[in-house]
């Protein structure tokens, strides 16, 4: 993974006492790239990991590709080195005023169980204009009170946290290859395992210049976790590879009226809004019905 190889990379300089500046002339690419190889935004390509591997064994030698793959306190005992220190993990919670981040976390752990699982995002296409895509999201709830958000759509996937607060889901992710953002706001199910959930979504589209883009997104819940983080990782990139697309006429009528609405002055005119809104007394978000729960007790 990108993180990793940049906290391995990050850790061998200070090792060697080698600056960002030195690595890039030896290995022959602009400093900027050497940047975005430390901060994790992108992984050396085939050919300059070799080179870059090159020019480590000519102070350490020995040295090999297979090495990158170590972990750091094996990197550390290799370069004869403490190995660094741990560094506690940071979530969005981190960044909030105390009394707010505990007000989080207890929701998170009073809430995580509601919306822990996977789900099938239903929401207008950016790129194919007329056509709706699903991505697949997963909640993971942490013992911290933290709840982990994935989203993923054939190879792409936003890594990052939500914040339950207000009724609401606040979730902040980012794609690590590519730098880009999404962010969410939905609304809430209140004591109840909740089924199907309603909001915005705003990210940046794959086209030249990043175009910002917001959508009303609709949550179904489509499967849930088990005790193994790997397991349900490989599930949830089996369900993220799916075809992404649907046309109009494959989304039930009362999805589309309430996800492809006008905005704007002849909008408000007719009785509608001036921008893009998601209507608490108009959400569709749910807890299970007398249906789900008697499926969900068979299946148990």
């Amino acid at each position: 993974m990108a993180t990793e190889f940049s906290e391995k990379l990050s850790f061998v300089l200070k090792a060697l006492s080698i600056s960002r500046g030195n690595l890039a002339v030896a290995v022959g690419v602009d400093k900027s790239v050497i940047s975005r190889w430390c901060t994790g935004a992108v992984t050396p390509s085939e050919f300059n990991l070799a080179r870059l591997t090159q020019f480590v064994a000519i102070a350490r030698p020995g040295f090999t590709q297979l090495d990158w793959e170590a972990s750091l306190n094996a990197l550390a005992a290799a370069f004869g080195v403490a190995p660094p220190a741990p560094t506690a993990a940071v979530s969005i919670a981190d960044l909030l005023p105390a009394a707010l981040r505990d007000e989080a976390q207890a929701a998170g752990r009073r809430l995580g169980g509601a919306y822990g699982g996977f789900w099938r995002t239903t929401r207008p296409s950016s790129e194919l204009p007329g056509q709706f895509i699903h991505d697949h999201l997963m909640f993971r709830p942490g013992e911290d009170g933290s709840l982990g958000f994935t989203l993923g759509v054939m190879d792409i996937r936003y890594r990052g946290w939500t914040l339950p607060l207000a009724n609401k889901l606040f979730s902040i992710a980012t794609d690590q290859t590519t730098g880009t953002f999404v962010f969410s706001i939905f609304n809430g199910v209140t004591r109840q395992r909740a089924e199907l959930l309603d909001g915005l979504i705003l990210t940046c589209m794959r086209d030249a210049s990043g175009t910002p883009i917001a959508s009303k997104c609709l949550l179904d819940r489509v499967g849930d976790l088990s005790d193994d983080l790997a397991a349900d990782t490989a599930r949830f990139d089996a369900l993220a590879s799916a075809y992404p697309l649907s046309a109009p006429e494959a989304i039930p009528e009362h999805v589309r009226q309430h996800l492809w609405t006008d905005t704007g002055p002849s909008a408000f005119e007719a009785g509608g809004d001036t921008i893009l809104m998601m209507h608490l007394a108009k959400s569709m978000s749910r807890g299970a019905t007398y249906e789900d729960t008697r499926t969900l007790t068979a299946a148990n």
